[in-house]
């Protein structure tokens, strides 16, 4: 008699109303805020801090806040700070390059044709450079690398895009903390731009000390409005990709940064193997997708009419004054104000988030906004605590969500009653203000970390998926496959709507049968993974094939899979499944 197992993936997408594009827009002035209103931004804040090295600390000594910028961890000038934040660039892999280091080492872009050809390096911005410290164990910051593709034009008309992989790191100087003055990461994104230039009176970015305000604070200077970063005589505006346009990207990036990752793209394969102990190799091969960017306007009879309204614009100004509120997509607070003082207007709203409250309210911009990003956590940025015994091993590549919802989580899938759940919301309609907007959801995660979830055995995973709207009504879906191979559960829904969706992921297995004691033979590391899965049916196991059967054979605690018309288990293994 067998026992089984079950538990549930859940895709929650929240309700939102609907509400012609123009490339490299800005998206709060394409629709004109009506006077009085609170106006509420789903958007990625980029360009600004984020688009250069840099060095700062703060000191509290002897009276008001004084701000420093430093050249290295290691630079006298911030000496004796009690902390410091690290904005590091990652350079482009050079011919001196040692495997330690972390650099951009290659880009490759698809052809009219859909064929993926290597770009080639045209040089790196000059901007600030940041010395590594091996005290600090942080690696050298420097500028976003400009790449030009062979025949791999954008919409924009040029063969041009920059990649801009930003890390950041904090370093703390308390004798109490774990460790010391040594940096720690928390925050990676990485990020393909297609551009073009448009010259003028441009230079590249600095810091200067306003010599005016007796603080001492330092200043970014030539932040320049509607650049993604600015060089001599030019400024780069973003353009937009190609319809699915193909790109991959290969990284050489610290390790602690490479067990969860979250992507902007679709049709994903990941390529990863361990360089050196800090250091990860990781090629990451998809497709652009086109992200929506929302708002929502809301008037004072609306806010007065309900109470967590009222708290999300409690510091927005009285009762008939306009201000903007812009969050990014993925926070964390988007979902749950988790960490915000319960004496606070947020902190007292509780299971709740920004998306909850202004997703009812939901519209779309009227702007195209094609990305291909890539962002990676470690496991004190995961919303849910319980994934660090299970997702920790950054040695590991751990798995990958990417999907083109408006709002988003970029943590593993929620553990929450015995199910997965993970939500998403948007606006109903897309940025052509006509068109449905269609949702696209990949989900590639280590079996043995699922195993690790659930407490499974090594018996073989049964997976069933559907898709069902928030009247119990099937969606129609496109394209949905899931398959457990080669040491990998993959998932790829298609075509879902943002009315309120529901993608469920159930898992369920035999219980395991008992081991014989024999000696284990030796087994092979797994290929890498691939987002990417061929059609399968609704219910499947490790793989299922018209022409093919797999069987599974157990010969001690070691499981093995044997494949073909009649298969038949190895000298000394039993069959099992």
């Amino acid at each position: 008699m067998h026992r089984s197992r079950v538990a549930a993936l859940a895709i929650v997408g929240l309700l939102a109303i609907n509400v012609l594009p123009t490339a490299s827009a800005s998206n709060g002035e394409t629709v004109a805020q009506p006077a009085g209103t609170k106006r509420f931004i789903f958007e990625e804040i980029s360009g600004g801090y984020s688009n250069f090295s840099h060095i700062t600390g703060s000191t509290y000594k002897n009276g008001p806040v004084t701000d420093f910028s430093c050249n290295s961890p290691d630079d006298p000038t911030c000496t004796g700070l009690p902390n410091l934040m690290l904005n590091l660039i990652v350079p482009p892999c050079t011919a001196t390059s040692l495997p330690t280091d972390m650099c951009v080492k290659s880009l490759e872009i698809a052809n009219t044709d859909g064929v993926l050809e290597p770009a080639i390096l045209d040089h790196e911005v000059d901007t600030q450079k940041i010395a590594a410290s091996a005290k600090a164990k942080t690696p050298a910051g420097g500028g976003t690398s400009i790449w030009k593709s062979a025949s791999g034009n954008h919409l924009g008309g040029t063969n041009t895009y920059g990649v801009s992989v930003n890390i950041r790191y904090n370093i703390d100087y308390n004798p109490q903390t774990f460790q010391p003055g040594v940096g720690y990461v928390f925050y990676f994104n990485a990020a393909v731009v297609p551009f073009t230039y448009k010259d003028g009176s441009y230079k590249p970015v600095e810091w200067v000390k306003d010599t005016v305000d007796p603080r001492g604070f330092i200043y970014m200077q030539n932040n320049v409005k509607g650049c993604e970063w600015t060089e001599v005589g030019r400024c780069a505006v973003r353009s937009e990709f190609r319809p699915d346009q193909k790109l991959a990207l290969t990284l050489q990036i610290d390790s602690r940064l490479t067990g969860w990752m979250f992507g902007r793209m679709k049709d994903v394969t990941v390529g990863f193997n361990a360089l050196t102990p800090s250091t990860n190799v990781i090629r990451v091969e998809s497709a652009a997708i086109d992200v929506p960017t929302g708002y929502a306007d809301l008037t004072s009879d609306q806010i007065a009419q309900n109470a967590d309204l009222q708290k999300v614009f409690s510091n927005c100004g009285g009762a008939g004054q306009s201000c903007v509120i812009q969050r990014p997509q993925g926070d964390r607070l988007n979902w749950i104000f988790d960490g915000i003082p319960p004496d606070s207007p947020l902190g007292s709203i509780k299971g709740k988030g920004y998306a909850d409250i202004i997703a009812p309210y939901l519209k779309t911009f009227p702007v195209r906004n094609s990305q291909w990003s890539l962002q990676g956590l470690t496991t004190s940025s995961f919303s849910q605590g319980q994934w660090n015994n299970c997702f920790g091993d950054t040695t590991k590549f751990q798995g990958i969500v990417t999907t083109n919802a408006m709002v988003y989580d970029a943590s593993p899938p929620a553990f929450l009653d015995d199910s997965l759940t993970y939500k998403v919301a948007g606006a109903h309609v897309g940025y052509d203000q006509e068109s449905i907007f269609k949702g696209t959801y990949d989900l590639a995660i280590r079996s043995d970390a699922i195993r690790c979830l659930y407490k499974f055995s090594n018996a073989p995973l049964k997976v069933t998926v559907s898709v069902t709207s928030t009247d119990g009504t099937s969606q129609n879906v496109a394209t949905e496959a899931v398959q457990e191979k080669d040491g990998w559960l993959t998932l790829r829904a298609r075509n879902f709507t943002f009315s309120a969706p529901t993608i469920r992921l159930k898992l369920s297995q035999d219980a395991a049968i008992a081991p014989a004691t024999q000696p284990a033979p030796t087994t092979t590391t797994p290929a890498p993974i691939s987002a990417t899965t061929p059609a399968a049916s609704k219910q499947v196991t490790a793989s299922a094939s018209a022409k093919k059967m797999t069987i599974t054979c157990a010969k001690g605690k070691t499981m093995k899979k044997v494949s073909g018309i009649a298969p038949k288990c190895p000298v000394g293994y039993r069959r099992t499944a």
